[in-house]
């Protein structure tokens, strides 16, 4: 079976603590893989904040996630500090890919990595644009 692989960038552009949930535990009794994307959004969505954005502003223009891929590499339990840092890579003119790594925050044991392409959108348009010069800015 072919596996999907995702390299760690050398640009990692934000990094924040997260906690595993109850609600993200799935019937096996560890972290479930839709608990998984759900992290990857508080991540994304507490880089934005950071720089004083939203995802649907960032001087007027906001983002679409257009594809997303996710590598377990060990398990996670209920209540479980995380550690998720997160990446950049393949910036073009209008989108580019965020990669997060999800690891213990004891021991640093890794969990998971996650990647989604992340697409500028004008919802007033609605149609794709150009990375704000503002964002691209805090990437370099």
């Amino acid at each position: 079976m072919a596996r999907i692989s995702i390299d760690i960038p050398e640009k990692q552009i934000y990094s924040t603590d997260l906690s595993v949930r109850i609600s993200d535990i799935n019937f096996a009794g560890h972290l479930a893989h839709d608990a998984i994307l759900t992290l990857t959004h508080e991540c994304r969505a507490r880089f934005f904040h950071f720089h004083g954005w939203t995802e649907i502003n960032v001087e007027g223009k906001g983002i679409v996630v257009s594809d997303v891929a996710i590598v377990y590499k060990s398990e996670a339990f209920f209540p479980d500090d995380l550690e998720m840092q997160l990446y950049v890579d393949n910036v073009s003119k209008k989108s580019l890919e965020m990669v997060y790594v999800i690891t213990h925050k004891n021991g640093g044991k890794e969990i998971a990595r996650a990647k989604t392409a992340i697409v500028f959108f004008d919802y007033a348009e609605r149609k794709p644009c150009p990375i704000p010069d503002v964002f691209i800015k805090v990437l370099e």
